[in-house]
């Protein structure tokens, strides 16, 4: 059945991104079981764990720098886990790494215009996206020609997801966004990433601050050596008691 003949209720409820009982190995060793994730167009939701539980795993499964042994990586109700990665960014997925990974050497406009490589023959759509960014993050605009390498961390978090962006994404994953930023730059951030979501686009985080990340999230999963142990709604996860001992410290 094309999707023309789908009742607009049942396109309406499919998901913009589902992972579906996937496997992954690095070797011969399994990183992820059974790994079930569905995420809902213009929802934040968030993935929490400890180090080592496979949070940037499912990230680089998403955008195909890993491939599954079983299951299913869908977008916009396709598969997509055995395509590549430029054809999934291409696509309409974009990843912001840990550690932002600007380039040092490159000027803030010049790290933007990277991000949007993948859409390099269509100029209107890159100018229209830059002006997006630096409306989102103004310090980036009064800022557009120094390099990248002196702004502060915040700063480079910020360029980091307006790179990101660049991209033309209607999801955009995050990697630790909170990773080495004050509490008040992560409240800031997060904060930003909503008005990101409420714009229309999809969000996944996956964070080891799992407080932050919740806060922000409209769903959550709990990943625990690779598996999911916990998930429902962000506020719910909030006040679970394993969640609260586990990831919270109350």
């Amino acid at each position: 059945m094309m999707q023309a003949d789908l009742p607009s209720s049942v396109i309406a409820e499919r998901p913009e991104l589902e992972l579906s009982h996937v496997d992954v190995f690095y070797g011969k060793v399994q990183i992820l079981f059974d790994l079930s994730i569905r995420a809902q167009p213009g929802q934040i939701v968030a993935v929490i764990g400890a180090n080592g539980a496979g949070k940037s795993t499912t990230l680089n499964l998403i955008v195909g720098r890993v491939k599954p042994s079983a299951g299913r990586v869908a977008f916009r109700g396709e598969g997509i886990h055995d395509r590549s990665v430029e054809q999934i960014v291409a696509s309409g997925i974009a990843c912001v790494p840990q550690r932002r990974r600007i380039f040092a050497t490159l000027s803030v406009k010049e790290n933007l215009e990277v991000g949007a490589y993948v859409r390099r023959h269509d100029k209107a759509a890159i100018a229209d996206t830059l002006d997006e960014v630096y409306e989102l993050f103004p310090v980036l605009k009064r800022k557009s020609g120094e390099m990248g390498g002196v702004l502060s961390g915040g700063e480079q978090q910020m360029l980091a997801i307006a790179r990101g962006l660049m991209a033309g994404p209607r999801v955009l994953l995050l990697d630790e966004p909170s990773m080495g930023l004050s509490p008040k730059l992560t409240t800031e951030m997060f904060v930003d990433i909503r008005r990101i979501a409420r714009a229309g686009r999809t969000v996944v985080i996956v964070e080891q601050n799992a407080f932050a990340a919740l806060s922000v999230a409209d769903h959550g999963y709990v990943l625990e050596g690779g598996r999911i142990a916990l998930e429902g709604p962000a506020v719910q996860l909030l006040h679970d008691d394993h969640v609260r001992d586990a990831y919270l410290g109350a």
